[in-house]
């Protein structure tokens, strides 16, 4: 837990002026286009209306935010030079750089960072309530200098900062935005930040250009000249304009995995690994506010009829692992699988269905339920198809749904109009940033990748609440172990498999993944070698 311990460190007396560690800049040769296919188009690019991976994937170029992390999981400067935390660990001081501007050429100023804060962050993104409430004020001391206070320490503030989307820290011009709905701002369409690249285009159905920001604040950076990211949802399309050279890069999310193998072989491509920050599970939500799903023990039938192994091993070609808990095993210091009591077990499950209060009908039924998956993701497809074959042993009929991704998030996440769905869930870099925002009954809210199952414990919230201040190694252990044991007893949703983290990449492109969020980070790094 190494950068556990550092963060843990926070809460005491230290002062902090981290410099990122940059490669020669004579190594890099300037120039070309990096097009990048995402699974489905974005419902927005601005990061405080959604947490959508695909949108932040563009939005990480556009936009800044105060830090980032670097490969071992430590902070390093983006718009904030250098910061200091206070003794106590409630006050974070933060040191703008003073050469950035907006795409506009506007100056980003300690304002801009406290109205994204305050009027923005704090109404409208998804994951607020679990974290925000815990800020005390978020002030502008003068125009380059930013503090943050807080009620009770929070030793992962840097990293959930670091981790825009889940924070929504991506600063936003305040000249623009102030005095208007921020949610309706023309300014969502054609965004304006302090990014690597400037906004150039976004061709709804097809792509999103992006251009080189020549008065961007790292000196020398980027090295592109533009980036373009286009909506490819068919896996085989994608794969064959990888394989004739008209996509740069695919991201661990939208990679087909049966051919992960073939291509790595490739000497034209390669395989990058580097998103062991974000721990991603697949999961199977189910939505507990009515019907036979709002019973435990009909939640707990459901996890004994179904085999992880046999949906790990055939929706990811052998790629991914089984997962055995709410946390993915990447995840060491606060993983515990012994909580996993759910092999397959079709006698047990038609067991706790009879139970329950569901028996068979006469055409051999208990009930009937939807599995909504999104267009692009085949894996989700996969387990969806595999899911409901397995349930047949148990009398439960499932009907599989596919929808383009921006329906499927208002179906689920906004309009909660599902019985269970298939989505990938982050569990890191760390589980009080990732794993709350989930399943907290504060996140209950009408926004993407929250709470849409609808499940409420309040001995979880008291687990939840109480982490968020804890500075012990030992006691976070202790209070993650409790919180997973609650969770596969309760199962709000069914954790399915571990998600592998290889991406795509032609070989000539390097420095594509300099951080531990490699899907969605900025690519001023990034370059085209000859």
């Amino acid at each position: 837990m190494k950068w556990m311990r550092m963060l843990a460190l926070a809460a005491g007396a230290f002062c902090a002026a981290f410099v990122a560690a940059t490669p020669p800049a004579a190594a890099q040769q300037r120039g070309g286009t990096m097009v990048i296919a995402l699974s489905g188009e974005p419902s927005a690019l601005v990061g405080f209306l959604h947490t959508d991976t695909g949108g932040h994937s563009i939005a990480a170029n556009i936009f800044s935010g105060l830090v980032g992390l670097n490969e071992d999981f430590e902070p390093v400067p983006e718009l904030a030079r250098s910061w200091e935390i206070s003794e106590d660990g409630l006050t974070y001081t933060f040191h703008l750089d003073p050469n950035a501007r907006f795409h506009d050429g506007v100056p980003v100023t300690a304002e801009d960072v406290a109205f994204t804060f305050n009027d923005v962050v704090a109404k409208y993104h998804p994951s607020r309530g679990s974290w925000w409430p815990n800020v005390e004020s978020a002030t502008a001391e003068d125009e380059h200098t930013f503090v943050m206070k807080l009620k009770k320490p929070f030793p992962p503030l840097l990293t959930l900062l670091a981790y825009q989307l889940r924070s929504g820290a991506e600063i936003l011009p305040k000249h623009i935005y102030e005095g208007s709905d921020p949610m309706t701002n023309p300014a969502n369409e054609r965004p304006i930040g302090s990014g690597a690249f400037k906004f150039v285009e976004w061709s709804k159905g097809s792509h999103v250009v992006l251009e080189r920001n020549d008065d961007y604040f790292m000196e020398g950076k980027p090295y592109l000249d533009r980036l373009i990211f286009q909506f490819i949802p068919d896996p085989n399309t994608r794969i064959l304009a990888f394989e004739r050279g008209e996509v740069d890069f695919i991201d661990y999310t939208a990679v087909p995995h049966n051919e992960v193998a073939r291509l790595a072989k490739d000497p034209r491509f390669k395989l990058l690994t580097g998103a062991d920050a974000i721990a991603v599970q697949g999961m199977w939500l189910l939505n507990v506010r009515k019907g036979p799903l709002a019973k435990k023990e009909v939640r707990q039938a459901l996890s004994y009829a179904i085999d992880v192994n046999e949906i790990s091993e055939k929706a990811l070609f052998g790629a991914g692992r089984p997962a055995h808990s709410f946390l993915n095993s990447n995840l060491k210091w606060a993983f515990n699988g012994s909580y996993d009591v759910y092999d397959r077990d079709v006698e047990k499950a038609n067991q706790l269905l009879d139970e329950a209060g569901y028996p068979r009908g006469e055409n051999g039924t208990r009930f009937t339920i939807n599995i909504l998956w999104a267009a692009g993701r085949p894996y989700d497809g996969k387990s969806a198809e595999i899911i409901r074959d397995q349930l047949r042993d148990v009398g439960v009929t499932a009907d599989v749904k596919t929808y383009d991704r921006p329906t499927f998030i208002e179906k689920v996440f906004d309009q909660w109009d599902f019985d269970t769905a298939m989505q990938l869930y982050s569990t890191g870099p760390d589980p009080a940033i990732s794993v709350v925002t989930r399943y907290h009954t504060k996140q209950i809210n009408h926004s993407p990748f929250t709470n849409a199952m609808g499940y409420s414990n309040p001995e979880l919230d008291r687990i939840f609440d109480e982490d968020a201040s804890e500075v012990s190694d030992e006691k976070r252990k202790e209070n993650w172990d409790e919180a997973q044991k609650i969770l596969m007893q309760d199962l709000p949703a069914i954790p399915v498999f571990e998600f592998p983290d290889g991406h795509l990449a032609n070989a000539r492109l390097m420095d594509a993944v300099t951080g531990p969020y490699g899907y969605f980070q900025s690519r001023h790094n990034a370059w085209f070698k000859d």
